[in-house]
Formats: structure tokens, C-alpha cells, sequence
């Protein structure tokens, strides 16, 4: 059964766990029974208001994985990886780009079932789905739905991985091939998209970039 959460993200560039207000978002998402969430969440204090879409795998009380987007004219990608300490869910997060993902800080997580501190959720969650939607056909972009539709697709190996990579468990041979299978078709078309992507860079730089006497090498 769905669950309605709120959720609250600190971020501090410097590396230092100390966080404050300004370097915040918050929103609410739903969680799945395989781990899987999605949800919508605001930056107060950014001069960009409109709703900002994450997405990911969430265990409670262990491990949380959580992308968030909003289209790639307003802000790269990023990425939050937290783990269980007694307060919330702490650890880096970093940048995604069209060669992988860069450290950029650490962060601090939190989060609470609507359930436990209000009654009558039901109206929220439809708000929430229906947001989420609205995302996803009216502001989401190519970038952000490939990366999506992705994610997607290798759904099952993300919950099983993180969970068992957070609780120090390995895969039996057969599960190990099941995961290969799932997320070989992912794997070919990024490398592909990187490929052409590269290409488009290499496209668009200026003949005189380097003159024989600047070679970077």
C-alpha cells in the first residue's frame, strides 16, 4: 500500500554536516512497498518556484536514494545519498552530468509518515498524484525523462541493489543474472546517448580552440 511522507532535504556545499534553513527543500512523496517513491518538493528560498520532481528508493529506517530534477535550464540533476543515523538520513550528494556523477556536498534528510501527524490524508495524496503527473507531462524535460525512463526501467534491481548493498547481502548467481538481464538494455542506450552527445560537443568547438602551441597534453 502507497504511503504519504513528508520529506525535508539539507544540503551544505563545504562538506561540513551543519546545515540551516536557507539550504533547504521540502515536499511531500509517495512510497511504494518496494521501496520505490515519488514525489514533489519546493526550494523556499530559490528564485525558481515552480515544483521541483524527485524520485528513487527509499527504506525506512535504513537507506535512501532520492534523484531530483527540475529541467536542465534551471539546474543540473543531482543526486542524494543517505543512510540511518539518529536524527534522519545523512550523506553526500553530488551533481549528475553527461559523464556520470560529481561530489558536490553532503546532506541531511528527514522524514515523517502524514499519518502519524495529521488525519484525512487521502485528499493530499490525490493532490500529490496529480502533481506528479503534472510534472511529468508539462515540465519535465528530455533530459529528465530519459534519465526517468531509465530509472524505470531498472525499478526492481534499484530497490533489490540498495537494500542489499546497505544490509551487506550479495546475490545468488540466478538473481545476479535477472539484474544483468534488466538493466543491459538501460546500460546500451546510455552509452549510445553518450556517445552522440560527445560527438555534439566535439561538433561545437571552435576549430582555433587549441593552436599548436596550447595542446592539452
Amino acid at each position: 500500500m502507497t504511503k504519504l511522507m513528508d520529506i525535508k532535504g539539507y544540503w551544505n556545499m563545504s562538506g561540513s554536516f551543519e546545515f540551516n534553513d536557507n539550504d533547504m527543500w521540502e515536499g511531500k512523496i509517495l512510497l511504494d512497498e518496494d521501496g520505490w517513491f515519488e514525489g514533489i518538493v519546493v526550494d523556499p528560498n530559490s528564485s525558481y518556484t515552480e515544483d521541483r520532481f524527485i524520485f528513487g528508493v527509499y527504506h525506512p529506517e535504513k537507506v535512501i536514494e532520492l534523484f531530483k530534477f527540475t529541467p536542465i535550464n534551471v539546474s543540473a540533476p543531482f543526486v542524494f545519498h543517505g543512510k540511518r543515523d539518529a536524527k534522519g538520513y545523512d550523506g553526500e550528494f553530488e551533481t549528475i552530468g553527461l559523464f556520470g556523477a560529481m561530489p558536490c556536498g553532503v546532506s541531511h534528510i528527514i522524514t515523517q509518515y502524514a499519518e502519524s501527524v495529521r488525519e484525512n490524508t487521502e485528499a493530499e495524496t490525490n493532490e500529490l498524484e496529480k502533481k506528479i503527473q503534472r510534472y511529468k507531462q508539462s515540465i519535465m524535460d528530455e533530459t529528465g525523462k530519459e534519465f526517468y525512463d531509465n530509472s524505470i526501467a531498472m525499478r526492481n534491481s534499484m530497490c533489490q541493489i540498495i537494500l542489499r548493498n546497505y544490509e551487506g547481502r550479495g546475490f545468488t548467481s540466478e538473481e545476479t543474472q535477472q539484474i544483468m538481464e534488466e538493466c543491459q538494455p538501460v546500460n546500451d542506450r546510455v552509452m549510445t546517448a553518450t556517445e552522440e552527445e560527445a560527438k555534439r560537443l566535439v561538433k561545437r568547438m571552435p576549430n582555433n580552440l587549441f593552436e599548436d602551441d596550447d595542446l592539452p597534453f
